[in-house]
């Protein structure tokens, strides 16, 4: 038990449990579209948490879902209808995990179907959860630290047949760059010090399980064992910027990361959760000041594309995704669809006073741009948490160093997501401004590189 101390903030936390029936469509491995889950490894959870300052209502929810995606909307509007926090103070952070339930409007394509009384009874679920959280409300102290964690590993392998290229696939690249850095918020009851919550900041895909069983990866395992070590508190992960990020591979000096049995999964949630409390038992740093909560749009552009391009591609013997991708185009072009090259992107930041600044980015946010946030930022802020898979989840975001590099991240992705190319040169900047602009202080000009 931490002595108490005087209460910054009210919080209340209350979890729901996730989980999809077993039979349902999963979400994450394209090789599975055409079969449904067969067991559960590992429950999920949405974790639901309110914060307010006494003039501010902030309300986090993480879930266990590849991303909210199309439905983040739809969450959104529940969530504020139970708890009266407005939708634009809601900041909703999926884990990434691979073995949860297909719930976005594209897995129909994938799957032929979703479960909509699945999506329809979480929703449900995770929004009444939130509505307990903020009616339950208790003084509360906050406090913060950074620690060191080193599941993950880079995944964009230099390919030396074609330099300043990557492989196409997702190969371990021990030399790349990775962020270890573990991100830690706890919350105490300022009646007793018992701790009640423990916020989560790490970088990595949850993708070392594959197969037909749903689950969360290393990040349930994670919860497991700090409950465990702190059972009145609940966990909760806040996936970071962790697109080109995968777990290590299990043997060291393996040529493809491989898939981990259930408990080699455990043992990295073990893994993580250790560091998390090596992180809490070292001393924290208090949390003070107002909650300033900002969000916005930011209109993202990418490459425009020719009719030729498209003609030629669909003629030529390519992946079925890129032939699928030149038609799709090909007839919005014909029916004069505007705006194809512009990407609507949601950007939201949390600043708890000058202790900590948590920036949510709707993409799959490859790593360099969590480092840049904390370098950009971290001197006005004791900590810095980039959340990467934030609220309308719009697919991969990489920085522009990555460009000319091609791969899945930059080009694969995109034609996915049926958009017209990468994105242009200049995203990785023009996001950036944008965060500096929402974070600097009032009446001072925003810091960029």
């Amino acid at each position: 038990m931490i002595e108490p101390a005087r209460a910054e903030y009210r919080v209340g936390i209350a979890t729901a449990d996730i989980t999809p029936p077993v039979g349902a469509p999963l979400a994450g491995f394209a090789a599975r579209a055409q079969h449904t889950s067969t067991g559960v490894d590992h429950a999920l959870r949405a974790v639901t948490t309110v914060i307010d300052d006494g003039r501010t209502d902030l309300l986090i929810v993480s879930l266990e879902w590849l991303g909210c995606y199309d439905q983040a909307p739809r969450l959104r509007r529940a969530l504020a209808e139970r708890t009266g926090i407005a939708e634009q103070r809601i900041l909703l952070s999926a884990s990434h995990t691979h073995c949860g339930p297909a719930i976005r409007e594209a897995d129909y394509a994938e799957h032929g179907w979703i479960d909509e009384h699945y999506l329809d009874s979480a929703i449900q679920k995770i929004a009444r959860a939130a509505g307990i959280a903020a009616r339950h409300r208790y003084p509360a102290v906050l406090r913060w630290g950074v620690g060191e964690c080193s599941i993950a590993m880079n995944r964009r392998r230099p390919d030396p047949d074609r330099p300043g290229r990557v492989f196409d696939a997702m190969l371990p690249y021990p030399d790349g760059i990775t962020d270890h850095e573990v991100g830690v918020i706890t919350v105490e009851s300022a009646a007793d010090g018992m701790l009640r919550g423990i916020m989560i900041n790490y970088a990595c895909h949850p993708t070392s399980r594959s197969g037909l069983r749903i689950g969360g990866d290393y990040v349930g395992f994670a919860y497991d064992r700090l409950e465990q070590a702190f059972p009145y508190a609940q966990p909760l992960f806040l996936q970071g910027c962790a697109g080109d990020q995968k777990p290590r591979p299990h043997q060291a000096g393996a040529d493809v990361f491989g898939t981990r049995t259930v408990d080699q999964v455990r043992e990295l949630g073990n893994e993580l959760g250790a560091a998390v409390e090596a992180v809490i038992n070292s001393g924290l740093e208090p949390v003070t000041g107002p909650l300033n909560i900002d969000s916005g749009i930011e209109v993202l552009r990418t490459e425009p594309v020719t009719r030729a391009t498209l003609e030629a591609e669909r003629q030529r013997p390519t992946a079925p995704f890129r032939r699928y991708w030149a038609e799709v185009l090909l007839d919005r072009l014909d029916r004069g669809v505007p705006d194809l090259d512009r990407v609507p992107f949601e950007v939201q930041t949390v600043a708890l006073g000058a202790s900590v600044a948590m920036i949510a980015m709707a993409g799959e946010m490859t790593v360099e741009h969590g480092l840049r946030l904390k370098r950009d930022h971290g001197e006005r802020f004791g900590a810095v948490f980039p959340l990467g898979y934030a609220n309308g989840m719009i697919g991969y975001v990489p920085v522009a160093r990555q460009f000319e590099e091609y791969g899945y991240e930059v080009l694969d992705s995109n034609q996915r997501h049926l958009r017209t190319g990468r994105y242009l040169p200049g995203t990785e900047d023009q996001l950036h401004d944008r965060i500096g602009r929402m974070l600097a202080p009032a009446g001072a000009p925003a810091r960029t590189r």
